[in-house]
């Protein structure tokens, strides 16, 4: 499911911090009880680091998503996107990531490497702030 991001098309990105800023702003557009689960969405970039598209791949449970590499890389091969930064928000309200998270970001960092991708980050979420793995 592609989120609306007509907003902030051609948005160049120049760190952690405008795509976070970015992602904080769709996931407060949620009521506050779809916030209380996990949202997964890539987040593809052209050479110049301008968004291409933002997608939703999953929401989860209230602790978990279940991924794999396949729907995570299925937008950025057919968009042809070089660049993808992951991003996840834990409801809990804690940054820290968990032993999951940080398996499965060096999971999709080898995945991508395969297809010639390049995971530029993997963000992790809370209403007010953010965190990087």
């Amino acid at each position: 499911m592609n989120v609306d991001e007509s907003k902030h098309r051609e948005k160049h990105i120049s760190g952690t911090a405008d795509i976070a800023q970015i992602m904080l702003n769709i996931l407060w557009r949620q009521n506050r009880l779809h916030r209380k689960k996990e949202y997964f969405w890539t987040i593809g970039l052209n050479i110049g680091n301008d968004i291409e598209y933002i997608e939703l791949v999953t929401i989860g449970t209230s602790n978990r998503n279940i991924l794999k590499p396949v729907e995570v890389l299925s937008m950025p091969v057919s968009k042809n996107c070089k660049k993808i930064i992951l991003c996840h928000n834990h409801p809990s309200g804690k940054l820290e990531p968990s032993e999951a998270d940080l398996e499965f970001t060096e999971k999709m960092k080898l995945a991508a490497a395969l297809m010639e991708i390049e995971v530029l980050d993997h963000i992790i979420i809370t209403e007010m702030n953010y965190e990087t793995i």
